[in-house]
C-alpha cells in the first residue's frame, strides 16, 4: 500500500529506479540526483523522490572580502570583519603593527621610547633590546671630543678629557676608580 501511495504521489519522476522507489518505500531517501543546476544552486532530492535546484546558502567560500579583511560565518550568514594583528604572523625581526588600513608586519627596531626605567637608570639598545642600566659612564657613550664623567646625579658628557687622577672621583656603589690609559681616570666594577 505504502509504496503504491508513493508511485501515485511521484508519478511525473522521470526516472522509476526499481531500487530507488524500494529504499524511498523503506523510508530512506534515495540520494542520487541528477537535475543539472546553475551556479550557485545545488540539486536536491526531495521526499517525494523530486530533483530541485536550490540556492546555496552563502559561505566564507562564496563571499568575497577586501584584502585587509576576513570572512566570518555566523548564524545570519558570513560576514567581513577588518584583519586584526591576530590574524597575521610576521617573521623573525618583525612586529604587527595596526596601521589605519589594516595590520601590518614592520621591521622591529628597537627603541627606548615607552620603555621605564627606575631612577638612577637610563634605558639603553644593547644585542638589539632596550635594556636599564646604571647611569655611569660604564655604560654611557659620548659623542666625539666629549668625556664622560661620573657624578653623583648620574654620568655626565663634557669637553675635554680626563685628567688628575682618581683623587676625589665620584663612582657609583659596585665600583672604583681606576686610571688607566687610554681612558685615564674612570671608575670601573669592582
Amino acid at each position: 500500500m505504502r509504496l503504491l501511495v508513493l508511485l501515485t504521489i511521484c508519478a511525473y519522476v522521470k526516472t522509476q529506479d526499481y531500487n530507488d522507489l524500494v529504499t524511498l518505500a523503506l523510508g530512506g531517501t534515495g540520494d542520487r540526483c541528477g537535475k543539472r543546476c546553475d551556479v550557485g544552486y545545488s540539486c536536491e532530492v526531495q521526499q517525494c523522490r523530486c530533483e530541485v535546484c536550490i540556492k546555496d546558502k552563502p559561505t566564507c567560500k562564496t563571499l568575497n572580502c577586501a584584502k585587509n579583511e576576513k570572512c566570518v560565518d555566523t548564524p545570519a550568514g558570513p560576514v567581513c570583519k577588518p584583519l586584526t594583528c591576530n590574524d597575521i604572523y610576521c617573521a623573525a625581526g618583525e612586529l604587527c603593527n595596526e596601521l589605519p588600513d589594516g595590520p601590518d608586519c614592520v621591521p622591529d627596531v628597537p627603541s627606548c621610547e615607552g620603555f621605564y626605567c627606575r631612577r638612577g637608570t637610563n634605558c639603553y639598545v644593547r644585542g638589539g633590546s632596550p635594556i636599564c642600566l646604571p647611569n655611569t659612564c660604564m655604560v654611557r657613550v659620548c659623542e666625539p671630543g666629549l668625556t664622560c664623567i661620573d657624578t653623583v646625579d648620574g654620568a655626565l658628557c663634557r669637553r675635554g678629557t680626563k685628567t688628575g687622577g682618581c683623587e676625589g672621583r665620584y663612582c657609583p656603589t659596585n665600583s672604583k676608580c681606576v686610571d688607566e690609559p687610554p681612558l685615564g681616570p674612570h671608575c670601573a666594577l669592582i
